[in-house]
């Protein structure tokens, strides 16, 4: 069993055991109230911690490589439509910094219609997420550790005037419309993912959090970009045909230990090298100060 496996069976395969029409028959404990860092929520951006402390967010800039052209095949899983990596993973996407103390391979993407995560209480109608293992681990040993999966999430509005769209969604719906039937494939899309990133990666909100679908394991460092992208309403319509409910979202999970963060707006993690010689600069001019102040008190008649 392969990796690919693993993580679709822990987050999407399709199963008669779960439903999102019916979430408090989803198996496990966690998914039941029996987590403390549950996910989705409510990002209340009054709360969230700008953090110049680097309490959580301690490993720089965000850094995203290879998101331009990625080979992956797609699956109808029942639940959501899902692009899966294939190939070398020394070639996959990859994200580091920010938050990551480790580097993470991109494993998958999939789709929630209406959103999952809500800011200020308002939700989108569609959120994209990038679900990403931590290099270091397979995804059976990252499904049981506590920084095991990081996952983007990107939020799409509706726009009506197409012409002014960048035309995030055109790859896919070619894609899309061969989807429509439970387990059906498409294999070899070559997909540039930058498209479906947010404009803005340097802004996002930050938790450690879980996965939204069963087993709801507490393993997830989210990053949540609040600047959308847009698809038209066409595009949108082809998500509401590819599965036998409507919608496919968790509901908000209730806020217990999770802290959100923020990296403060133009604040970087200063390289050692340049605060070395900072602090170099000021060591020789406080030494010249002091030279000054010893000549001018000599030079003073008693």
């Amino acid at each position: 069993m392969d990796d690919t496996h693993d993580l679709v069976s822990s987050v999407t395969k399709f199963s008669p055991r779960w439903t999102y029409e019916d979430e408090s028959q989803w198996p496990g404990d966690k998914c039941n109230g029996g987590g403390v860092r549950q996910s989705p929520i409510d990002i209340k951006s009054s709360s969230v911690i700008k953090d110049f402390a680097q309490q959580f967010i301690q490993y720089g800039n965000l850094i995203l490589s290879d998101y331009h052209q990625v080979l992956l095949t797609a699956i109808n899983n029942g639940y959501t439509i899902m692009f899966s990596t294939v190939g070398d993973k020394e070639v996959h996407p990859t994200v580091t910094g920010g938050p990551l103390r480790h580097e993470y391979r991109l494993e998958q993407v999939h789709f929630h219609w209406l959103s999952e995560h809500a800011i200020d209480g308002v939700k989108f109608p569609l959120e994209i997420h990038f679900v990403h293992v931590r290099s270091d681990l397979n995804v059976k040993q990252a499904l049981k550790k506590r920084d095991g999966l990081a996952i983007f999430a990107v939020f799409c509005k509706i726009l009506d005037q197409e012409d002014q769209i960048e035309r995030a969604f055109d790859e896919l719906t070619f894609l899309l419309s061969k989807l429509k039937r439970v387990e059906s494939q498409v294999s070899d899309a070559l997909l540039n993912l930058n498209k479906l990133l947010s404009p803005n990666t340097d802004l996002y909100y930050t938790y450690a959090g879980s996965l939204t679908s069963p087993m709801c394991n507490e393993v997830v460092t989210w990053i949540i970009f609040p600047e959308t992208i847009y698809i038209t309403e066409a595009q949108y319509n082809l998500f509401l045909k590819v599965r036998r409910g409507r919608y496919n979202f968790r509901n908000l999970q209730e806020v217990k230990s999770q802290l959100v963060f923020q990296p403060p707006v133009g604040f970087f993690k200063t390289p050692q090298i340049v605060t070395s010689l900072k602090n170099a600069v000021f060591t020789v001019a406080e030494f010249f100060q002091n030279v000054t102040r010893f000549m001018m008190n000599g030079m003073k008649t008693p």
